[in-house]
């Protein structure tokens, strides 16, 4: 066991556990959930930190499962890999790499445990693209009874579920994940003021593997997220290329122009928090509209908010409560400075996106109540009834997620 106070990354979540435990092995992590679960003890895994939301927080055993780590096996025939879900995604790239595989997709952070990742819905940008739950194919989870469950597509209810859990259904050993052929990006990253990027959007949307932007609604704004020097009203264009998987065994060119293996070009380095962050998803047919809402919204009642817009895309799935359940979506989202009171600019977002229907990422800043998690997810009533079977007794909820789903 370690010191049972815990903070996330972010410096606003902040509790004490009665004990957080890091098992050395699977067999140990076993041995600690099945005590804590005949105890009546909550359990809830810390992952990597990388949430803004009390997701975390529980009275009972944290369980750090960062030493179950890397890659268990792969199958190159199938394209499948199984790795353990205390990884952290960096961990994944190479030795998925040397298979000749890779992750189909993933976003601009790479320090996020694997486990943690999906359960909240984590993901890239790229239209053609889901998800990482998406890819998931099976999981080892140990349930409210302290069974061992193993989920895949034989019992779809509960892949379904466990695609996008938000910890819900138990600690996550085991991870099963479609993968792609190992291949290389090409970045071609630009500056376009924001008329030019409405002007190319659908044209760049269809060019590009991966096309997402940051608006900057001010001059400073790009200092919040390290973007360089992007003027007012500009835009930070991310244009990524896919390109043969053998073409950059050595990195080729400079940032913002460079070729390289997927895994390296895909992160942008961001290792500190220095804001506390909202995103919500909206259909991707409703993308301009939402883009037009927040850009009056900032400029008109909160010009002193400097967040940039970041405005991303991902492809419909079928997870039960996944952000992108049903529906292409585009991703909408913004951050408030730490040590100003932003609540009154992310509550007013969020007001702003309930017409569209937004639905939150898990993990980031949202002011949703059980009323409207009921009506945003169609498949609410089906996440819940396996949850209950797998958590009979409640003890991988939290105040917070009590709340939502209890």
């Amino acid at each position: 066991m370690t010191e049972s106070f815990w903070s996330n990354w972010g410096r606003n979540q902040n509790f004490k556990a009665e004990a957080v435990v890091m098992p050395r092995d699977e067999d140990e992590a076993i041995s600690v959930i099945r005590s804590a679960v005949r105890a009546g003890k909550s359990v809830r895994v810390a992952g990597g930190g990388h949430s803004f939301t009390p997701i975390v927080e529980t009275g009972g055993i944290l369980l750090d499962l960062s030493k179950l780590t890397g890659v268990i096996s792969v199958d190159q025939a199938s394209g499948k890999a199984q790795v353990w879900g205390g990884s952290k995604i960096a961990d994944l790239g190479e030795p998925l790499w040397d298979q000749g595989l890779s992750l189909a997709n993933q976003g601009d952070i790479d320090v996020q445990s694997v486990a943690g990742a999906i359960a909240t819905g984590t993901k890239g940008s790229g239209k053609n693209f889901g998800s990482m739950s998406s890819r998931v194919s099976s999981m080892r989870v140990v349930n409210g009874d302290g069974e061992i469950i193993d989920i895949d597509a034989s019992t779809p209810e509960h892949l379904l579920a466990a695609q996008v859990s938000v910890g819900m259904l138990g600690p996550v050993l085991r991870i099963g994940l479609d993968l792609a052929p190992k291949y290389c990006l090409k970045e071609e990253n630009v500056i376009l003021p924001m008329v030019e990027v409405l002007r190319q959007w659908d044209h760049l949307l269809d060019e590009y593997r991966h096309f997402s932007f940051w608006w900057m609604p001010t001059a400073r704004s790009a200092d919040m997220y390290k973007l360089g020097d992007v003027p007012a009203d500009h835009c930070f264009v991310k244009l990524l290329r896919e390109v043969p998987g053998d073409l950059a065994d050595v990195p080729q060119g400079e940032v913002n122009r460079r070729t390289d293996r997927a895994y390296r070009i895909y992160p942008d380095g961001t290792t500190v928090a220095e804001f506390h962050e909202l995103e919500y998803m909206v259909g991707a047919d409703q993308a301009r509209e939402a883009v037009d809402i927040m850009r009056d919204l900032m400029l008109k009642r909160f010009p002193d908010e400097i967040s940039p817009l970041q405005v991303r895309w991902q492809k419909r799935d079928q997870g039960f409560i996944s952000p992108q359940s049903g529906r292409d979506s585009t991703s909408i989202s913004v951050s408030g400075e730490i040590g100003r009171n932003y609540n009154p600019f992310l509550q007013a977002v969020d007001e702003a996106l309930q017409p569209l229907a937004a639905r939150p990422h898990w993990g980031k800043l949202h002011f949703l109540d059980r009323a409207r998690v009921r009506a945003l997810y169609p498949e609410y009533n089906r996440f819940q009834a396996v949850r209950r079977e797998i958590d009979p007794a409640n003890l991988f909820l939290n105040p917070h997620l009590e709340a939502l789903f209890g």
